[in-house]
């Protein structure tokens, strides 16, 4: 299968969106429930989807599409940027597989919504890389994060890992600064003067701002599925650690400062995965972008294709199994 996309051609976007649903297929055939609790989004998030999330046939069906638009977005910033080196589909490959990978994620959600402004920024940051005139490119990094906040506020933390990313890729001067803090200043108080006009100045603030600095009481109920999905993380979090060294091996100096700054953004994003009172698996698509690309850069780098082929089946089967999770349990067990 990775053999297709190894090809750079736009037409393999086709066999990417088949590959996409062949993961939403649980969802869209209401195999996977919605998550029971989730978190409630920003106030474009719950004026704009929450209408559709609630909605059991087009909930999948949006999230399926934007997963596929945001996996050509990925792709297209890999390309542009030639993170891989040479340019192919899997960064949009491997970052489907990354934002479907759990159950939580098959549904429209805000942080579903508000992933697909982070490459968006990190497309932003990467053209400020050593550019002499950059105002523009500082503060659109800043400033789609901040939109992003209006569907998800949670993701308001990746403006460290931004902010980080500057200060990686250039010198970053106090006048730039005061412009990215700018960026991210013009969404949220064009968004409260719209509500304050409308008298809602206040549910404004307790939607944006109220549940930003909460933390995490471990008191996750560890079943065999939550069992399952803390694995498949963790197992991710081994490859992008074990592989650090070999994704700045026999790169130039832009290509290494570009890495360094999809860490800073997997560092962030998984970290405040627990500035939450409650556990949101779905905080985890924050990252999905840096993921995707790094997965790829893996897979790239595995000499052996076979051996490639035989781990990305592993991981497949992985999530498809714990899709069907709960279909399969009670047969697993008639046969014990």
């Amino acid at each position: 299968m990775l053999g297709i996309f190894r090809n750079n051609p736009f037409t393999i976007a086709i066999p990417l969106a088949f590959y996409v649903a062949l993961l939403h297929a649980s969802a869209l055939s209401g195999h996977v429930p919605p998550a029971s609790e989730t978190h409630a989004g920003g106030s474009l998030y719950q004026a704009w989807f929450l209408w559709i999330a609630k909605d059991a046939f087009w909930s999948p069906l949006t999230a399926l599409l934007l997963v596929i638009v945001q996996a050509i977005l990925v792709n297209m910033l890999a390309d542009n940027f030639r993170l891989l080196g040479e340019r192919n589909w899997f960064p949009g490959l491997f970052y489907g597989l990354a934002a479907s990978a759990l159950p939580e994620f098959l549904y429209l959600n805000p942080a579903l919504v508000a992933t697909t402004f982070v490459p968006v920024s990190l497309w932003r940051i990467f053209n400020a890389y050593q550019k002499p005139q950059v105002t523009a490119a500082i503060f659109d990094g800043a400033f789609w994060l901040s939109v992003a906040s209006l569907f998800y506020p949670p993701i308001l933390w990746l403006l460290i890992a931004a902010y980080a990313g500057y200060e990686v890729v250039r010198v970053f001067r106090m006048q730039e600064r005061l412009v990215f803090l700018a960026g991210a200043f013009v969404p949220l108080f064009l968004g409260w003067v719209w509500n304050f006009w409308f008298d809602m100045g206040a549910e404004f603030r307790t939607t944006q701002w109220g549940n930003l600095f909460q933390f995490y009481r471990f008191d996750l109920v560890m079943t065999e599925k939550e069992g399952m999905k803390t694995v498949l993380m963790v197992a991710f979090a081994v490859v992008f650690v074990g592989g650090l060294g070999a994704f700045y091996s026999r790169k130039g100096i832009q290509a290494q400062k570009f890495v360094s700054v999809l860490y800073w953004f997997l560092a962030i994003g998984g970290a405040t995965a627990f500035f939450h009172e409650k556990w949101h698996w779905e905080h985890f698509l924050l990252p999905a972008a840096v993921m995707g690309i790094l997965l790829a850069l893996s897979f790239q780098g595995m000499r052996n294709r076979l051996l490639a082929e035989v781990w990305h089946a592993l991981i497949f089967g992985a999530v498809l199994l714990l899709q069907y999770f709960d279909s399969m349990l009670p047969l697993f067990y008639s046969i014990l």
